[in-house]
């Protein structure tokens, strides 16, 4: 159970983390004013939102990276990568765009450029706007990792589906394995919050 939550940690926090940097990226691609680049990530990311996880997933192994050298555990964090980096990116850009165009006159008036616009005046307030739904997506991120089983990663599920077939007790393993996934999105959460509350202006916390 300790190698399977390590496995669990490990295809989490990498999928997060590429995910996030690879949703930005679509995210700028999506925003830009080159319909290039903007249409080729539009229909990225409708792809993505209409392709079931679990068969990404066995596709990506069984087919896509059937002749490289990746591991299981590295296709999974690509799967995941590619997959939640698509709704990340729509988080994203949701975000940005729900920020009050007047803010960026505001900043041009007080003679910063976009990019100091962006920084100072504008990213500040699209977290806000983003952090709820980020939150959402990550503990939907982490909870999507028990799928690895199918391509034979130990994750935690895996080794509570193996401790039932060897003691014939479904009870105990099943529910422990329910109860740490409970806490690591119960972490990621908190942590979440945490950012969140320091983001959030002083005169609007309750």
């Amino acid at each position: 159970m300790l190698d399977g939550l390590y496995m669990t940690l490990e295809v989490s926090m990498l999928s997060l983390l590429f995910a996030t940097l690879w949703g930005s990226v679509i995210c700028i691609l999506r925003m830009s004013r080159n319909r290039w680049l903007r249409a080729p990530a539009g229909i990225y990311i409708e792809l993505m939102r209409s392709l079931p996880l679990l068969v990404l997933l066995l596709v990506s192994f069984y087919v896509i990276f059937a002749a490289t050298a990746l591991t299981k555990v590295q296709v999974s964090v690509v799967c995941f990568a590619l997959y939640f980096g698509a709704y990340f990116a729509e988080i994203f850009r949701t975000g940005i765009t729900g920020v009050e165009k007047g803010q960026w006159e505001a900043g041009a008036a007080l003679g910063m450029n976009k990019r100091q616009v962006f920084g100072k005046i504008v990213l500040p307030q699209a977290l806000l706007n983003i952090l709820p739904v980020f939150q959402t997506q990550t503990t939907a991120l982490i909870k999507a990792t028990s799928i690895v089983g199918y391509i034979s990663v130990m994750d935690i599920t895996k080794a509570g589906d193996y401790i039932r077939s060897r003691t014939f007790d479904a009870f105990f393993p099943l529910l422990l394995v329910a109860a740490i996934y409970l806490i690591l999105s119960w972490i990621f959460g908190t942590g979440i919050d945490a950012i969140q509350h320091r983001l959030t202006p002083k005169s609007h916390r309750l």
